[in-house]
């Protein structure tokens, strides 16, 4: 009787352990899914520029590419990626760079003056003061780099560093 109920109890819960992984696993994987739909058009965002101006996605550029940067400053990945940027910018025509920092304005402006991509016409940085990038965004690594084609549909989304010969890497291949 008692080896009995020690079974039935060993049972129920492998039972109960197994039901609670799947449970996990099934809404879980749910959540990537739906997370991993709404990044396959630009989601609606609203940060500010470094003139603490309200900038959403009503102010990208139409018919073209947008390619969003999240970064840090001292990141050291990012900070290669921007000098890789910097010197190649003139082979990104029809390209707008959005790069979101969760740091003080005055650090995202030294760092856009730092690797020479202040005052550039396809070039905005922006501040998330309200730190919802990561989550509207799904950025779970610094840097984190998503790529829109011209009609905003996703074309690539890269978790760490990626430097100017990725990102054109995959613009030609959409092409």
């Amino acid at each position: 009787m008692r080896k009995k109920t020690i079974l039935f109890i060993v049972i129920v819960g492998v039972f109960g352990l197994l039901s609670y992984f799947i449970f996990n696993i099934t809404t879980k994987t749910k959540e990537k899914n739906a997370i991993a739909q709404k990044l396959e058009t630009i989601p609606e965002f609203e940060f500010l520029t470094l003139e603490q101006k309200p900038f959403t996605k009503a102010n990208l550029k139409p018919n073209t590419y947008s390619i969003f940067i999240y970064f840090n400053s001292e990141c050291d990945f990012c900070q290669h990626e921007a000098q890789s940027i910097s010197d190649n910018l003139d082979n990104f025509k029809n390209v707008q760079f959005i790069f979101v920092s969760t740091e003080p304005i005055e650090t995202i402006q030294q760092f856009s003056e730092q690797y020479n991509l202040d005052n550039k016409q396809n070039i905005t940085f922006l501040y998330d003061n309200l730190d919802t990038f990561s989550s509207q965004f799904n950025a779970t690594s610094i840097p984190y780099v998503l790529i829109y084609d011209q009609n905003k549909k996703l074309i690539k989304k890269h978790k760490g560093q990626l430097n100017a010969k990725g990102i054109l890497r995959a613009l030609q291949e959409n092409d």
